[in-house]
């Protein structure tokens, strides 16, 4: 019963600190969307999608295979976290600070990675802060594994609290020269330079130490293949970034007009539909070194439990954004953002959060339970599938072509990693139950919030989306509740079962 109150709280934690920080960065987004506009918006976007290709290069497989070590060397009760921690560390120190030297030497030559080049000199701003994500990425990767989830999570907030109390300082007009984007771009490097430095007190704070480096190639090699899938998820969002501009441009938009779509997809709709990441995402974290654990002692019952639970929750999470969203876009954008058309595909994307979750709960399993290849393989599958529609669709349905693509996209890795989790652990497809009682809830729950948003708009006008929200959103949880689907204690405390009973 202690370790799953631990659990419990560990979630809890991960889950405040997590919507929190989404909550205010939601905040500053539409801060910027009002005082930078579509169009610079669009701009920071672009650089921000070429400034995580490069970070992806230079160290994201290390940390989560860092995480996954850390946690099955706990597990076997070995003592080698902190020699497995600075090997990770001069990894990615020697990576990103080769990267951030050749980019720096060769600028003159990077413009074409840019579907706009006045994004261009937006990008060698942030480019110092290459070196501080690889720290920054090492270390929670270590507070990770070894569930540290309260100095894990704080880090986050305080990272974009810095870069909203920065960015709003520096676009104060205070320094005379830092103005518009350039002013963003400066506020997302030193908040990430001053995050890594209080992430590394933190370390030794929570007792860590420097040690001698080795089994580089036991953390290297694994994290190949991990590394190779967010290099190529950066590398989509730098070719969509590229490519969607160009597509509308040759449907008939402008420069502008296909830069400022662009800027309502990535700046003003993309963060509401990550939305439920805040609750997914700290799940998943929890998660993450208890399959890895239940993994290195070959304990498939519980693994598979595990997964399933984390699946059918998201899932129930993911419905409950795609009622509101469905039948409340258009007002929830034209009221945060002043900006109808971003509302409009983002009621039109929402129904990509089922497989979207889906694929992102089996593809932290594969990773956690040493398939990294299988879960690379499957998401290269996916995107190739997506960066064809992109390609194709922007003349028939225009910037509803992404939404397309990534349904598309998510639908066809989910496939694919149930199949590689089937066949490593025995994992069933139970999940597509809570998935089509998830669908049987949204309809009812859509019409009615809908229907109310109808009957108040003239008198409130987009205010209307406030009380058709919270209706729709407590006729969803009734449904939920009524049918015994939504089991949140069952969720967190199924998985110790097992435990319990052996005890």
């Amino acid at each position: 019963m202690k370790k799953a109150r631990k659990v419990v709280g560990a979630v809890a934690t991960v889950t405040v600190f997590g919507v929190f920080t989404r909550l205010i960065g939601f905040l500053f987004k539409i801060y910027l969307s009002r005082s930078l506009g579509a169009e610079a918006l669009g701009l920071y976007q672009i650089a921000l999608s070429v400034f995580f290709l490069f970070a992806s290069l230079s160290s994201s497989g290390i940390p989560m295979l860092l995480s996954r070590k850390t946690a099955e060397n706990n597990a076997l009760n070995e003592n080698r976290s902190f020699s497995l921690f600075t090997s990770a560390l001069v990894i990615c120190l020697v990576s990103s600070l080769t990267l951030a030297f050749i980019l720096m030497f060769a600028q003159k030559h990077m413009t074409f990675l840019f579907s706009d080049v006045a994004a261009h000199p937006v990008f060698l701003i942030m480019l110092p802060a290459l070196v501080s994500t690889a720290v920054y990425c090492v270390v929670r990767g270590w507070l990770w594994g070894e569930k540290f989830f309260t100095a894990f999570s704080v880090t986050e907030t305080v990272e974009e609290a810095l870069r909203i109390i920065f960015g709003v300082f520096f676009l104060s007009g205070i320094i005379g020269s830092l103005t518009g984007v350039y002013a963003i771009a400066w506020a997302f490097t030193v908040s990430d330079i001053i995050v890594a430095i209080i992430l590394f007190a933190i370390f030794f704070l929570k007792g860590g130490r420097l040690s001698r480096p080795s089994q580089i190639k036991e953390i290297l090699l694994p994290s190949i293949p991990v590394t190779a899938m967010r290099v190529c998820s950066s590398l989509i969002g730098t070719l969509i970034a590229f490519l969607l501009p160009l597509r509308l441009i040759a449907a008939g938009m402008t420069g502008a007009e296909a830069t400022a779509s662009y800027g309502r997809i990535a700046g003003m709709a993309m963060p509401l539909l990550n939305a439920p990441n805040a609750v997914i995402g700290s799940l998943c974290i929890v998660l993450i070194p208890e399959l890895s654990a239940s993994m290195v002692k070959n304990d498939f019952d519980k693994l598979n439990k595990q997964i399933s639970l984390g699946v059918n929750f998201s899932f129930l999470i993911s419905g409950l954004f795609i009622v509101i969203y469905s039948a409340l876009g258009k007002e929830i954008t034209s009221l945060l953002y002043a900006d109808e058309i971003s509302g409009l595909y983002l009621q039109v994307a929402t129904y990509a959060m089922l497989p979207v979750c889906l694929s992102q709960l089996t593809q932290s399993a594969l990773n956690s339970i040493g398939k990294e290849y299988h879960a690379f393989v499957n998401y290269l599958c996916g995107n190739i599938v997506m960066l064809s529609v992109i390609y194709f669709l922007p003349s028939l349905i225009g910037i509803y072509s992404v939404a397309a693509a990534s349904f598309i996209c998510t639908a066809i890795i989910s496939v694919l990693n149930v199949i590689s989790l089937r066949k490593a652990t025995g994992f069933g497809a139970g999940f597509l139950k809570y998935a089509l009682l998830v669908v049987a809830f949204i309809i009812p729950s859509f019409l009615i919030t809908e229907w109310l948003c109808k009957v108040l708009y003239p008198f409130i006008h987009n205010f209307a989306a406030i009380p058709a929200a919270i209706v729709g959103a407590s006729v969803y949880s009734a449904l939920c509740l009524i049918t015994n689907v939504l089991d949140v204690r069952g969720i967190v405390f199924s998985r110790f079962k097992l435990s319990r009973s052996k005890s």
